[in-house]
């Protein structure tokens, strides 16, 4: 005997031992919270309710022909309902059969395949979710076979209570099977044509397909060109084909978003002091779906400026292509620097958790040390790849991201020698979910990168591996982390290795507080090592806005040397990794 959990409703099943767990669990968790029955009759009306509400339950399992008994234990106001089940036998599905109905009615060969892709057969239990769930498989069938209209209008169900069984029949209105037409495109658009008809999915004259339409939506939203976009069949038929099926135009509802966007920004760190951003994006530089991006930035290491132009599926959809030129002028404690450069590159976007690229680029450098400067031409090549199964761009709180990518570059120099080395890097985040919602989250990430082929010595100094600082070990100044020379100049090395871990928490929708550790090493070794790990620890507060979190570090380091300081403090915006 089972029990109502809201109210003490006795429950007994005849055959107990042939009823499914879940029919029996389901029919105690149906019955409804009320009072303590006041008396007999209270409590008659409270069975009556109860049976109501067990009869729908059964009928939904497929036990259309149940005995249910219901009776009141006790007098007076000790009285309470009482329900004896017997679900009877499960009725099984005996046919099921589809009616086309108005004016148009789909070929034989696709009627055969829309009555095969059913997924409830005769003989299957007859479930009333999976009878009712038949109307969506039969409507997805036949728009999926370029009927666009197709609904389920009614069904008709007859049951057979000696035989068990059910017969089905869904009545349905195919309405006509479209070919599609002409694009027509609003006027007076900057983006071309021909730029929309790249990335579309679909031709003029092939059988209307649901998926390849939603499709094509989805990528007029990813361009970002658009506040509206919307590819919709026309309400009208623009003629017929031979074997009657009708031919509708494609219209495309389409509303440009501004054309320029203005972002600025701003961070601060004990040891690089402080700096601004600014970077202005024109979009659809000549009407291809094409983005302008300059940025510029004024900081007290660095003054530079960014231009990159990004052409998104200029090789076909997902293939795009990217040209860029830079300058900057940087000062940091390693050395001064003065570089130039140039590139290009290719991006292929196989989806949101897939992508890889290549490219190459030159750039003239001239580093300036405490007694020597140096002059490098070089060019390089260079892969990528990046995997991001988080949740988040912004804000990640579950999942996981990867990113690798390899430099090949020869560099000459005309006060030392000509140079062949490789660079590459490899990165992982892991993120944790500690509660459901979300709100404490662990967080991990680990960097490794390895410089072969030549001494460090002999590298421009940008492609040496450094650590420390708010995007690395925090701490730790800005490239503390690694060999010295006697001045105390840092010198970089070939190889970098760095462990970091948060332990995040949502204090509010709006505000949040971290705990982190970081670790790093760097050395002129052949390969990464931890043979002079630096390890700093601290505290953080984070303010979520739209543009993601604002971020403000506190930290120090736990095994300093006698150059670092005893605190360090970061402000940017995003999280640390």
């Amino acid at each position: 005997m089972l029990c109502s959990p809201a109210l003490a409703y006795p429950v007994k099943f005849a055959n107990e031992g042939d009823v499914p767990d879940d029919l029996k669990d389901t029919i105690v968790d149906r019955l409804p919270e009320e009072p303590k029955a006041e008396s007999e009759l209270h409590a008659r009306r409270q069975a009556r309710r109860a049976t109501k509400i067990v009869t729908g339950v059964l009928n939904a399992y497929g036990y259309f022909d149940p005995v249910i008994m219901r009776a009141v234990d006790g007098e007076g106001e000790n009285a309470a309902p009482y329900l004896n089940i017997d679900p009877g036998p499960q009725f099984v599905v005996a046919e099921l059969r589809i009616r086309y109905q108005g004016d148009f009615a789909p070929l034989s060969d696709i009627q055969d395949s829309t009555r095969a892709t059913l997924g409830l057969q005769p003989g299957q239990p007859a479930v009333a979710a999976e009878v009712i769930d038949q109307e969506r498989q039969i409507g997805a069938a036949l728009r999926t076979a370029g009927y666009p209209y197709a609904e389920v209008t009614s069904r008709d169900v007859i049951g057979d209570k000696d035989a068990k069984t059910i017969s089905v029949r869904y009545n349905v209105q195919s309405g006509p099977r479209v070919v599609l037409g002409e694009f027509v495109y609003p006027d007076g658009l900057r983006t071309k044509d021909k730029y929309l008809q790249k990335i579309n999915p679909m031709e003029s004259g092939q059988i209307f397909d649901p998926s390849e339409m939603a499709l094509y939506n989805s990528r007029l939203a990813e361009t970002r060109i658009f506040e509206r976009s919307l590819a919709k069949l026309s309400d009208e038929p623009s003629g017929t084909t031979e074997d009657g099926a009708q031919i509708r135009d494609v219209n495309m509802l389409l509303t440009e978003r501004d054309r320029h966007t203005l972002t600025l920004g701003a961070g601060f760190d004990t040891a690089e002091g402080f700096g601004v951003d600014a970077e202005l994006l024109r979009r659809n530089l000549i009407g291809m779906g094409d983005l302008l991006i300059g940025k510029a930035r004024i900081a007290e290491r660095e003054i530079g400026l960014d231009v990159v132009w990004r052409r998104p599926n200029e090789l076909g959809y997902g293939k795009g292509i990217t040209y860029f030129a830079s300058a900057f002028d940087e000062r940091t404690d390693a050395f001064d620097q003065q570089t130039a450069k140039i590139g290009l590159g290719v991006e292929v976007i196989k989806g949101p958790q897939f992508q890889y690229g290549f490219g190459a680029d030159a750039r003239y450098i001239r580093q300036t040390g405490a007694t020597v400067r140096r002059d490098f031409q070089t060019v390089s090549l260079n892969g990528s790849v990046q995997i991001d199964r988080s949740d988040s761009i912004l804000d990640p709180r579950k999942g996981w991201r990867a990113s690798g990518r390899v430099k090949p570059t020869y560099a000459i120099s005309g006060d030392g020698p000509d140079v062949f080395y490789t660079r590459a890097v490899a990165e992982g985040r892991y993120y944790l979910p500690l509660s459901p919602e979300g709100r404490y989250v662990a967080a991990g990430r680990a960097r490794v990168g390895t410089l072969v082929g030549a001494d460090a010595i002999n590298v421009p100094g940008e492609d040496r591996f450094f650590a420390g600082g708010g995007g690395s070990v925090r701490g730790y100044g800005f490239q503390a982390i690694g060999p010295f020379d006697d001045d105390d100049i840092p010198l970089g090395g070939r190889n970098l290795a760095e462990l970091s871990f948060e332990g995040r928490m949502r204090v509010t929708d709006s505000i949040g507080a971290v705990a982190f550790i970081d670790a790093g090493s760097v050395s002129d070794e052949a390969y990464p090592t931890f043979g002079n790990l630096r390890v700093g620890a601290g505290i953080g507060a984070r303010y979520m806005t739209p543009a993601g979190p604002i971020r403000l570090d506190i930290a120090t380091p736990l095994n300093p040397s006698d150059r670092d300081e005893v605190v360090q403090v970061y402000i940017s915006i995003g999280q640390a990794f």
